[in-house]
């Protein structure tokens, strides 16, 4: 089931999920939007299923913890189509960056 409204287009999703990956790729340590580890996995696996689709790499070995929870993240994602990914990539940022009107602002 799609979480995309009927009434939002393609492009649009296009260029917000644009915005909101050139914000992500330069949020500094410092900065007052921080996604939580969770969080920051789900971008992950969303950028992913963008990027690549469907995982096509083996599953890391036991002692790679975190890139066991990378390919976990991505493989729940699995046929996951890519404009709901950057749809849903989208919504999640701006659930972090909730409280930060700045960025909201940035999408309208």
């Amino acid at each position: 089931m799609s979480a995309i409204p009927s009434h939002v287009s393609e492009r649009y999703i296009n260029s917000r999920y644009n915005k909101a990956l050139n914000i992500v790729q330069h949020l500094s340590a410092s900065s007052s939007v921080q996604p939580t580890k969770e969080e920051k996995l789900e971008l992950y696996a969303l950028y992913k299923q963008v990027s690549h689709g469907n995982v096509n790499t083996p599953r890391p070995g036991m002692f790679d913890l975190v890139g066991k929870a990378k390919w976990d993240a991505w493989k729940n994602q699995e046929s996951m189509a890519a404009i709901e990914a950057k749809y849903r990539y989208v919504d999640l940022l701006l659930r972090v960056a909730s409280e930060v009107s700045v960025i909201k602002g940035f999408f309208d």
